[in-house]
């Protein structure tokens, strides 16, 4: 097949390279939006981990973590997970950064359980999505 016009050949490889990493970015097949544990109330957190995940990073007041070398198989997901946690909800710097070992199991778009393994600390914890950002 031969192509008439070189500008089309040319355009479709570069709407291709500025259209993948949008697809990229989502690292997760879950809806983006707020998550509360399993066990508490949408309308009063209190005492949960409320978080914000945004395709990219999950995001609470005071921390932001930010994920890399995501694989998935079937429902399960594994990826390095590096968290900052800053004093202050106005700080610039974050005051420290942990990094994890991350497993996520989703139970469906809107359900997940998260497994973070690092040094002593085992976290395992069911979360809920309750709306949108």
């Amino acid at each position: 097949m031969q192509i008439k016009n070189p500008m089309i050949s040319f355009a479709l490889p570069v709407l291709l390279a500025f259209s993948i990493p949008v697809y990229a970015a989502d690292h997760l097949p879950i809806d983006h939006g707020r998550y509360v544990a399993s066990q508490h109330a949408c309308n009063d957190p209190k005492g949960s981990i409320l978080f914000i995940y945004d395709g990219e990073s999950i995001k609470s007041q005071k921390t932001t973590c930010t994920f890399k070398n995501v694989t998935g198989s079937g429902n399960f997901y594994r990826f390095d997970e590096s968290c900052s946690y800053y004093s202050r909800w106005w700080s610039i710097l974050p005051t420290a950064v942990n990094n994890f070992m991350t497993q996520i199991e989703v139970v469906n778009n809107r359900e997940f359980v998260l497994k973070r393994e690092n040094e002593n600390l085992e976290f395992n914890e069911q979360y809920r999505w309750c709306s949108a950002e």
